[in-house]
Protein backbone atom coordinates (compact mmCIF):
# COMPACT_ATOMS: atom_id res chain seq x y z
CA UNK A 1 0.00 0.00 0.00
CA UNK A 2 2.92 2.47 0.61
CA UNK A 3 4.73 1.51 -2.60
CA UNK A 4 1.62 2.06 -4.34
CA UNK A 5 0.98 5.85 -2.44
CA UNK A 6 4.85 6.27 -3.23
CA UNK A 7 4.26 5.20 -6.97
CA UNK A 8 1.06 7.38 -7.42
CA UNK A 9 3.58 10.55 -5.90
CA UNK A 10 6.44 9.96 -8.15
CA UNK A 11 4.12 9.80 -11.51
CA UNK A 12 2.12 12.60 -10.32
CA UNK A 13 5.49 14.64 -9.75
CA UNK A 14 6.73 13.64 -12.84
CA UNK A 15 3.64 14.72 -14.84
CA UNK A 16 4.12 18.12 -12.83
CA UNK A 17 7.41 18.56 -13.56
CA UNK A 18 6.32 18.08 -17.50
CA UNK A 19 3.61 20.03 -17.84
CA UNK A 20 5.99 22.97 -16.22
CA UNK A 21 8.64 22.74 -18.78
CA UNK A 22 6.00 22.41 -21.41
CA UNK A 23 4.37 25.59 -19.85
CA UNK A 24 7.69 27.09 -19.63
CA UNK A 25 8.40 26.32 -23.43
CA UNK A 26 5.50 27.92 -24.20
CA UNK A 27 5.90 31.38 -22.77
CA UNK A 28 9.53 31.43 -24.13
CA UNK A 29 8.16 30.78 -27.70
CA UNK A 30 5.29 33.46 -27.20
CA UNK A 31 8.39 35.95 -25.51
CA UNK A 32 10.61 35.43 -28.84
CA UNK A 33 8.05 35.68 -31.32
CA UNK A 34 6.81 38.84 -29.58
CA UNK A 35 9.87 40.42 -29.65
CA UNK A 36 11.10 39.62 -33.38
CA UNK A 37 7.74 40.94 -34.55
CA UNK A 38 7.12 43.68 -32.35
CA UNK A 39 8.02 46.32 -34.81
CA UNK A 40 5.54 49.65 -34.50
CA UNK A 41 5.99 50.49 -38.16
CA UNK A 42 8.35 53.49 -37.34
CA UNK A 43 11.54 51.43 -37.11
CA UNK A 44 12.54 52.76 -40.52
CA UNK A 45 11.72 55.96 -41.87
CA UNK A 46 10.87 55.99 -46.08
CA UNK A 47 10.40 59.49 -48.07
CA UNK A 48 9.59 59.44 -51.67
CA UNK A 49 12.26 60.02 -54.03
CA UNK A 50 10.34 59.65 -57.19
CA UNK A 51 7.09 57.96 -58.81
CA UNK A 52 6.91 57.29 -62.98
CA UNK A 53 4.65 55.59 -64.39
CA UNK A 54 5.36 54.83 -68.52
CA UNK A 55 4.14 53.08 -71.33
CA UNK A 56 6.26 49.52 -72.13
CA UNK A 57 7.08 49.26 -75.79
CA UNK A 58 5.79 46.10 -77.72
CA UNK A 59 3.28 45.47 -74.86
CA UNK A 60 0.09 46.74 -73.65
CA UNK A 61 1.25 47.52 -70.61
CA UNK A 62 2.57 50.09 -68.47
CA UNK A 63 6.00 50.38 -66.16
CA UNK A 64 5.61 51.70 -62.44
CA UNK A 65 8.19 52.94 -61.15
CA UNK A 66 8.18 54.47 -57.30
CA UNK A 67 11.81 54.96 -55.84
CA UNK A 68 11.76 55.75 -51.77
CA UNK A 69 15.12 56.69 -50.04
CA UNK A 70 15.00 55.36 -46.29
CA UNK A 71 16.74 55.67 -43.09
CA UNK A 72 16.89 53.02 -40.12
CA UNK A 73 16.47 54.33 -36.62
CA UNK A 74 16.35 50.93 -35.45
CA UNK A 75 20.12 49.65 -35.12
CA UNK A 76 18.82 46.20 -35.24
CA UNK A 77 17.00 46.18 -37.79
CA UNK A 78 20.76 47.21 -39.86
CA UNK A 79 22.27 44.73 -41.91
CA UNK A 80 18.94 41.92 -41.14
CA UNK A 81 16.61 41.08 -44.19
CA UNK A 82 13.68 42.64 -45.18
CA UNK A 83 11.20 43.73 -47.45
CA UNK A 84 9.52 46.24 -49.51
CA UNK A 85 6.00 46.40 -50.79
CA UNK A 86 4.43 48.29 -53.79
CA UNK A 87 0.05 48.39 -54.05
CA UNK A 88 -1.61 49.82 -57.26
CA UNK A 89 -5.08 51.41 -56.46
CA UNK A 90 -7.52 52.29 -58.96
CA UNK A 91 -9.22 55.26 -58.50
CA UNK A 92 -12.07 53.70 -56.83
CA UNK A 93 -9.68 52.68 -54.38
CA UNK A 94 -9.13 48.81 -55.09
CA UNK A 95 -6.34 46.85 -55.17
CA UNK A 96 -4.85 46.32 -58.39
CA UNK A 97 -1.51 44.87 -57.99
CA UNK A 98 0.70 43.98 -55.01
CA UNK A 99 4.97 43.41 -55.71
CA UNK A 100 7.62 42.76 -53.45
CA UNK A 101 11.11 41.54 -52.92
CA UNK A 102 11.16 38.20 -54.00
CA UNK A 103 13.53 37.32 -51.22
CA UNK A 104 13.77 40.14 -49.63
CA UNK A 105 16.54 42.58 -49.62
CA UNK A 106 19.54 43.58 -46.51
CA UNK A 107 18.83 46.60 -45.04
CA UNK A 108 21.63 49.26 -44.36
CA UNK A 109 21.51 52.36 -42.20
CA UNK A 110 20.37 54.58 -44.97
CA UNK A 111 19.42 54.05 -48.71
CA UNK A 112 17.49 53.89 -51.63
CA UNK A 113 14.75 51.12 -52.93
CA UNK A 114 13.49 50.93 -56.21
CA UNK A 115 10.05 49.26 -56.79
CA UNK A 116 9.08 47.87 -60.52
CA UNK A 117 6.46 46.18 -62.11
CA UNK A 118 3.59 46.29 -64.95
CA UNK A 119 0.04 47.10 -65.33
CA UNK A 120 -2.17 47.01 -68.25
CA UNK A 121 -2.81 50.13 -69.73
CA UNK A 122 -6.80 49.72 -69.49
CA UNK A 123 -6.21 49.74 -65.34
CA UNK A 124 -3.74 52.77 -65.50
CA UNK A 125 -6.21 55.47 -65.49
CA UNK A 126 -6.06 57.58 -62.08
CA UNK A 127 -3.95 54.42 -59.82
CA UNK A 128 -2.08 55.40 -57.10
CA UNK A 129 0.58 53.72 -55.23
CA UNK A 130 1.84 52.32 -51.60
CA UNK A 131 4.57 51.76 -50.25
CA UNK A 132 5.95 50.04 -46.84
CA UNK A 133 8.84 48.21 -45.40
CA UNK A 134 8.16 45.46 -43.85
CA UNK A 135 9.25 42.23 -41.88
CA UNK A 136 11.17 39.85 -44.60
CA UNK A 137 7.99 37.70 -44.19
CA UNK A 138 5.62 40.43 -45.14
CA UNK A 139 3.48 39.66 -42.16
CA UNK A 140 4.72 43.55 -39.91
CA UNK A 141 5.22 46.87 -40.89
CA UNK A 142 8.93 48.36 -39.93
CA UNK A 143 7.73 51.54 -41.65
CA UNK A 144 5.98 54.37 -42.61
CA UNK A 145 3.41 54.25 -45.72
CA UNK A 146 4.35 56.54 -48.41
CA UNK A 147 1.28 57.69 -51.19
CA UNK A 148 1.95 58.75 -54.36
CA UNK A 149 -0.07 59.80 -57.78
CA UNK A 150 3.05 58.73 -60.33
CA UNK A 151 3.43 60.63 -62.97
CA UNK A 152 3.14 60.09 -66.46
CA UNK A 153 6.74 59.99 -67.77
CA UNK A 154 7.45 62.68 -70.49
CA UNK A 155 8.28 60.36 -73.38
CA UNK A 156 7.98 60.28 -77.00
CA UNK A 157 8.71 57.29 -77.32
CA UNK A 158 7.62 53.93 -75.36
CA UNK A 159 10.61 52.31 -72.95
CA UNK A 160 11.68 49.44 -74.04
CA UNK A 161 11.82 46.20 -71.51
CA UNK A 162 15.64 46.36 -71.80
CA UNK A 163 15.36 49.83 -70.64
CA UNK A 164 13.55 48.90 -67.01
CA UNK A 165 12.73 45.78 -66.73
CA UNK A 166 9.79 44.59 -64.04
CA UNK A 167 11.67 43.52 -60.89
CA UNK A 168 13.26 45.17 -57.33
CA UNK A 169 16.52 46.68 -57.31
CA UNK A 170 17.96 48.02 -54.13
CA UNK A 171 21.04 50.23 -53.78
CA UNK A 172 22.61 51.03 -50.66
CA UNK A 173 24.22 54.27 -49.68
CA UNK A 174 25.87 53.62 -46.37
CA UNK A 175 26.01 50.37 -44.18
Amino acid sequence: MINRRREKMDFDRNNRITLSIIISFIFVIIGLQGSVTGYTGGEIVIMLSSAHFAPLAGTDNYQVKVVVNYSVSDPILVGQKINAIMKIHSSNGSLLKTTSFPAGFTANKTGMTQLLTNIPMSTSHNITTETVFTDLNKTSLVSNPVKTLPLITPVSYPINSSELTPAVITNKTNS
